[in-house]
């Protein structure tokens, strides 16, 4: 019995990254920069010259709507919480992603620092139909190292085993990796996937 399923996705990793934040604790934004800058010396493909900047799902619209430019998504934004506007919640951008008709096949990767939202992470892994044929996603509150540490880690691995396509091995292996950095560190954090 294997970890990981048989689904392929076309094409060399190409990220697009969007932080959707809204920067309401005042870091979250410099958080992204720096994680969108170290992807960027590490080799891997970025869609845009900054983090797309979105307050809601309708700001994704026109990215969208190049959809064959990119196959890996990283949406980072607020899991739950009283002080976070509804619209800049996890559950938000979701609905309006699992709704929006003819996305392709993408690995959708999810940060939600310590705001996690253990009710649609736990749909957002169990979506097999969905556009996000591959998924990784917060199990549990990250501090921001840990969740930087981790999804620096799982980029940089996927992007360098996966030559013409993303698969769910490659998927398992780099989470695998990522996995091991935060033990090494004795960073708690669950990071859950879809493979």
């Amino acid at each position: 019995m294997s970890f990981w399923s048989e689904i392929t996705i076309p094409g060399k990793p190409r990220l697009l990254i969007v932080e959707g934040s809204r920067n309401i604790q005042g870091w979250e934004a410099d958080f992204c920069d720096r994680l969108f800058n170290v992807l960027r010396r590490k080799g891997m493909e970025l869609l845009s010259e900054t983090p797309l900047r979105v307050n809601r799902i309708q700001d994704l619209e026109s990215a969208l709507q190049d959809q064959d430019t990119f196959n890996c998504l990283f949406l980072l934004c607020h899991g739950d919480g009283a002080q976070v506007p509804e619209e800049s919640k996890l559950s938000s951008f979701w609905a309006g992603l699992s709704s929006y008709k003819g996305l392709p096949p993408t690995l959708l990767a999810v940060c939600t620092w310590e705001s996690h939202d253990p009710v649609t992470s736990q749909s957002i892994l169990a979506a097999r139909d969905s556009f996000a044929q591959l998924a990784i996603v917060p199990q549990s509150a990250l501090s921001p190292r840990a969740a930087g540490l981790f999804f620096m880690k799982f980029f940089t691995e996927l992007n360098l085993h996966a030559h013409d396509s993303i698969t769910g091995k490659m998927v398992w292996f780099s989470h695998s990796k990522a996995r091991e950095i935060l033990k090494r560190r004795n960073l708690p954090g669950q990071v859950g996937m879809r493979c």
